[in-house]
C-alpha cells in the first residue's frame, strides 16, 4: 500500500506541475490563469488537445515539439512535471494528514517561483504575498504544520518566522548596498560612449560594452554616473561634465532632461560609477512567505543552508569552467532549495552538525 500511496502522490504531483508549468509561463506575462482555460502553444497559439497535454509522457512521445507547428516546446516542461512529482511523492513518505497538504501547497509555491526566478530573474508579489497569506491561513486552518495543536502558538509561530526571516534578509540587503552597492569603471585614456536602445531597453555603451537599465536599476534612487572629459547632448557641446543617469532622467549642473527627450548623446569618457544589487526586495518577500510555512527555525536553517548551496554551485561550476552559469542564477532558487532540505532533512543535518561541534 505504501507503494501505491508514493505512485499517486508522484503522479499527482506531475499533474499538479503541468498547472504549475501553466503559471510559470503566464504570470510574469501578466496572462490569466484562466483565459484561455487550455493550455496552448507558446509559438503558434494551438490549443493542446488532451492526449497531448499528459504529463512527461505527452512531451516525450512528440519529441519536445509541438503537435501543430512542430516547433520546440521547451525543457522547462518535463523537468517540471518531474520535480514536482518526486517532490510530492517525498513529502508523501515523510509526512502525514493534515500536514501534508499546507506541505504539498507550499512546496507547488517554491516550484513556480523558482523557475520564474530562473528565466525573469524577479520573483511576482503575487506569489511572495500570496504565499505569506497562504502560509498564515494555513497555519490558522492546519495549526499541525508548526508541531502544536493551538491556533494562537501556530499564527504565532508562523508570523515570528514571516518577521524573522524579512528583518535578516533586509538587513543583509541594506548593509551589501553599502558595501557593494556601487561599482566603479575607469580608463587610462579618454574612452568613447553613448546613449543607445536596443529591444526597448536604454543602454550605455562605452567602447562597445553594454550597461543596460534592467542590470544596474532597482529603485528610483539609484544612479549611473558617468564623467565625461567631452559630450555631446542634444546638440550642446560640454566639456568636463558630470552625467547623472537616472532611470528616466539625465541630471547635469544645468538641467535635467527626462530620458524619453534625449535625441543625441554621446563622447567621451575617463570614469563611470553604476549601482547594483547585494539581493533584490524579492527575495525579502520570499523569505517572510518561506518563514510563514517554517517558522523562525527553518528560516535561520534555510539562509545558510541556501548560501551553502549557492556557493556549492559556485565551486562546481568554476571547477568545470562555466563560472558565467552560477552567476545567471539568481538568489531565490537557493532560498528555495534550502526551505526544501529544511522540510526534508533539515533537523538531521542540524543534529550532525552539532555532533561536529562537540
Amino acid at each position: 500500500m505504501d507503494g501505491v500511496f508514493l505512485s499517486a502522490a508522484f503522479v499527482s504531483g506531475a499533474i499538479v506541475g503541468s498547472f504549475l508549468n501553466v503559471c510559470i509561463y503566464r504570470i510574469p506575462r501578466n496572462i490569466s490563469l484562466t483565459k484561455p482555460a487550455r493550455s496552448y502553444c507558446p509559438h503558434c497559439g494551438h490549443s493542446i488537445p488532451a492526449i497531448q497535454n499528459i504529463p512527461l509522457f505527452s512531451w516525450l512521445f512528440l519529441r519536445g515539439r509541438c503537435g501543430n507547428c512542430k516547433k520546440r516546446i521547451g525543457w522547462r516542461y518535463p523537468v517540471v512535471e518531474l520535480l514536482t512529482g518526486i517532490l510530492f511523492a517525498g513529502a508523501a513518505s515523510h509526512m502525514a494528514f493534515p500536514i501534508l497538504l499546507p506541505i504539498l501547497v507550499f512546496l507547488s509555491l517554491l516550484v513556480v517561483i523558482t523557475f520564474i526566478d530562473f528565466e525573469f530573474f524577479l520573483i511576482p508579489d503575487v506569489l511572495s504575498k500570496g504565499g505569506l497569506a497562504a502560509g498564515l491561513v494555513l497555519s490558522l486552518l492546519i495549526p499541525q504544520l508548526h508541531h502544536t495543536s493551538s491556533v494562537m502558538t501556530a499564527v504565532g509561530r508562523s508570523a515570528a518566522g514571516a518577521l524573522c526571516g524579512a528583518l535578516i534578509l533586509y538587513l543583509v540587503t541594506e548593509v551589501g548596498k553599502l558595501v557593494f552597492g556601487r561599482y566603479k569603471v575607469s580608463f587610462s585614456n579618454s574612452t568613447r560612449f553613448t546613449l543607445a536602445v536596443a529591444d526597448g531597453e536604454p543602454q550605455i555603451l562605452i567602447d562597445g560594452e553594454p550597461f543596460t537599465w534592467s542590470e544596474h536599476f532597482f529603485r528610483k534612487s539609484d544612479r549611473i554616473l558617468v564623467r565625461a572629459d567631452e559630450v555631446v547632448l542634444n546638440g550642446s557641446h560640454f566639456k568636463d561634465l558630470d552625467l547623472n543617469f537616472y532611470v528616466d532622467r539625465i541630471v547635469t549642473v544645468h538641467e535635467t532632461i527626462p530620458l524619453a527627450e534625449v535625441i543625441q548623446l554621446h563622447g567621451r569618457m575617463r570614469y563611470g560609477e553604476f549601482p547594483r544589487e547585494a539581493m533584490g526586495l524579492g527575495d525579502v518577500k520570499l523569505i517572510a512567505a518561506i518563514g510563514a510555512f517554517v517558522g523562525w527555525q527553518g528560516v535561520l536553517f534555510t539562509i545558510p543552508a541556501a548560501s551553502v548551496v549557492g556557493a556549492a554551485v559556485g565551486l562546481t561550476t568554476l571547477a568545470l569552467g562555466k563560472r558565467e552559469w552560477s552567476s545567471k542564477i539568481p538568489f531565490g532558487p537557493y532560498l528555495a532549495a534550502g526551505a526544501a532540505l529544511w522540510l526534508f532533512c533539515g533537523h538531521q543535518l542540524v543534529t550532525w552538525y552539532r555532533g561536529l561541534l562537540y
